[in-house]
């Protein structure tokens, strides 16, 4: 209760991600929630602080791409077990600008990931092939509502990561993906309005998803590979496309 009555007080008016990210930073700083506490619900934290949950979720993003929490899907937000003013002192923000820092952060991506899918095939427990599942049927109920499915998309992908049981691989794609989705926010967008896309993405998730439950390391890496790149492709057609629009 004392936690809600300090969030309410401190922001009294509808303020952007980045104030939100500010506050929550602050009260992770000075102690209010101690490293490996798990931070209120996106519902619960945007009744304290009278925003709506994207803003919210913005923001936490933000606080993940610091290194200050974790975000552990189905179980919600961490503080990170490290010092978080630790944490902080060394991060050097990194925000993509050029098309170069693009293509390296999706290159980091094709590395990281495909070794978690690696991972995830060699280490896969009955509970993390149950969580692909339901992100795989979210997608497929996502696309025949005509809708982006993006979430489920991520959900699958931090499934996977969960499944590789390697907590530092888990913090790199989170990073990663921290990053990516402020950067590629809007081409991501147009992508999945792309006719036939979203059924495309679903069987690409499906492959990768029957390797990993079979636990044919190789073919889940190869799988994953074969996925990100196909994603870097279009996402980079889609710029461009969007450059010589404009």
């Amino acid at each position: 209760m004392e936690k809600k009555m300090k969030m309410r007080s401190a922001l009294k008016v509808r303020k952007s991600y980045e104030e939100v990210a500010d506050l929550l930073k602050e009260h992770i700083l000075n102690g209010t929630y101690q490293p490996g506490e798990r931070l209120p619900s996106f519902r619960e934290l945007s009744e304290q602080i009278g925003v709506g949950q994207s803003t919210i979720r913005e923001a936490v993003s933000s606080l993940k791409t610091m290194g200050l929490v974790t975000i552990r899907h189905g179980e919600g937000t961490f503080v990170t077990r490290l010092d978080p003013k630790k944490v902080l002192s060394e991060f050097k923000p990194f925000q993509p600008v050029t098309r170069q820092d693009l293509l390296s952060l999706l290159e980091a991506r094709k590395v990281v990931e495909t070794g978690m899918a690696r991972y995830a095939a060699e280490r896969r427990s009955g509970e993390d092939l149950k969580a692909m599942e339901k992100s795989l049927s979210d997608m497929k109920n996502a696309a025949a509502e005509g809708e982006l499915g993006d979430e489920a998309d991520l959900a699958f992908h931090y499934a996977i990561a969960r499944a590789s049981h390697n907590p530092v691989l888990e913090w790199m794609m989170e990073s990663i993906y921290g990053i990516l989705s402020r950067s590629l926010k809007e081409s991501r967008q147009q992508l999945f309005l792309i006719p036939g896309y979203p059924d495309q993405l679903l069987q690409e998730h499906q492959k990768i998803y029957e390797a990993i439950a079979a636990q044919h390391a190789g073919e889940a890496e190869k799988s994953m590979f074969t996925h990100l790149a196909n994603v870097e492709q279009k996402l980079f057609a889609n710029r461009k496309k969007q450059k010589n629009m404009r």
